[in-house]
């Protein structure tokens, strides 16, 4: 009699079955929704944390006259990037940053990427040097739709190189691109 007892009171293998299958269906359903909300997240820090490089660099600028140095990376296809170079550090050293900031991947295909550049390069006008900052790539497209960056000279279009852009102080687009959006 004890072991009829056990046998009503256990699971039968079919229920368990059933029971692992919509476990696996609802972690299927949910899994993609909860990575795609990070995904969002991140994009949205590193976007927030550019607007805050890009004040830093701003200041540092009004306050020294020159922008902080951009040390190429052969990662970085021609700028300075977050992964190893040089313009966080000196943000974070001459207190223009409080802390240092890192693309939430910053791997090769993530990572944000500084430069400066002499007046008049890439046919910019301007009186002084100017630099470019930029998000190298957003991970979810819709989120790089709806918040498009923009530097763009002559000879020029940064968006070319980033997902995100922007720069600028001493330079000004060249007028001959009339009736395309300034400098963000």
């Amino acid at each position: 009699m004890q072991f009829q007892q056990r046998q009503e009171n256990a699971f039968a293998l079919s229920e368990l079955i059933v029971v692992i299958l919509i476990l696996a269906i609802l972690a299927g359903v949910l899994v993609p929704r909860v990575t795609d909300r990070m995904a969002v997240s991140r994009d949205a820090k590193r976007l927030s944390e550019v607007r805050v490089m890009r004040d830093a660099i701003d200041q540092y600028f009004l306050d020294k006259g020159a922008y902080p140095p951009a040390t190429v990376s052969e990662l970085g296809n021609g700028y300075d990037v977050s992964t190893d170079g040089d313009f966080i550090p000196e943000l974070v050293r001459t207190g223009y940053l409080r802390g240092p900031v890192k693309d939430p991947i910053n791997d090769a295909t993530c990572y944000y990427g500084y430069n400066v550049f002499n007046e008049g390069a890439n046919g910019c006008k301007g009186k002084s040097k100017y630099y470019v900052l930029g998000i190298k790539r957003f991970e979810t497209a819709g989120f790089a739709a709806a918040h498009p960056g923009y530097f763009k000279c002559a000879q020029k279009d940064w968006s070319e190189d980033f997902e995100y852009v922007t720069g600028g102080s001493g330079s000004q687009p060249d007028p001959k691109m009339a009736g395309t959006p300034a400098a963000r």
